[in-house]
């Protein structure tokens, strides 16, 4: 009976031995996915956050080229009422020199 008890503390402590070789067999198999996990996630996030910010770059780009299409047709409809103002003058200065050189004669 002795040599029973012994064998089966014996086999009791290979048990244990063997469950404790199991937990830290699953314990590094559970660390093991949880940081491929994470990693996945990380890129993911990145590729995401990379997306956002192309498609952000790409609305500033254009509003931007719209800013620069509107300023330039303000700036083009100033210079033609400019150029009609400039001739207006024109044909007024040259009508008062005419009618300076014509006074003197």
């Amino acid at each position: 009976m002795a040599k029973e008890a012994v064998q089966a503390v014996r086999q009791a402590e290979l048990n244990a031995v063997q469950m404790e070789k199991d937990a830290k067999e699953k314990s590094q198999h559970i660390l093991l996915e949880a940081e491929n996990e994470a990693k996945a996630f990380i890129s993911s996030m990145t590729k995401e956050a990379l997306a956002k910010a192309q498609q952000e770059v790409t609305e500033a780009k254009s509003q931007g080229e719209k800013k620069v299409e509107a300023a330039i047709k303000n700036a083009t409809k100033e210079v033609e009422m400019l150029t009609e103002l400039a001739k207006g003058k024109e044909e007024e200065a040259i009508s008062q020199v005419l009618s300076i050189v014509f006074e003197g004669i």
